[in-house]
């Protein structure tokens, strides 16, 4: 058994095309490290202002908002999300996610371990 509270691992810098978003971090809760065979536990934190560019793979996304406001989009669709929400992002799908809201934006994210 794992047992972990987010904020006590050190956030990481999101990585995308090769460069550092600035504003977003992740922490990963469970990995295939922790003898996870089948799914990853992430944990985001998007500063006022901050996006992850839109991007797509293979593998499909359970999210959970914790905190904040963002415009979440999949495909075409695009929709503001809060507190409370959970959000299927299916695989291969360009998907894209924007704080825009007062505060940070902070979310659970699930994905099958490669």
């Amino acid at each position: 058994m794992k047992i972990v509270k987010p904020l006590d691992l050190p956030p990481e810098p999101v990585e995308f095309n090769g460069e550092t978003l600035k504003g977003v971090t992740i922490r990963w809760l469970i990995k295939k490290e922790d003898g996870a065979p089948n799914y990853a536990m992430r944990y985001f934190e998007m500063e006022k202002g901050t996006s992850i560019p839109e991007h797509h793979h293979p593998w499909e996304h359970e999210i959970y908002f914790l905190q904040g406001k963002c415009l979440i989009s999949e495909g075409k669709e695009e929709r503001v999300v809060e507190k409370g929400t959970a959000v299927f992002i299916r695989p291969d799908m360009p998907h894209s996610y924007k704080n825009v809201g007062d505060e940070k934006v902070v979310f659970l994210c699930i994905i099958p371990i490669k």
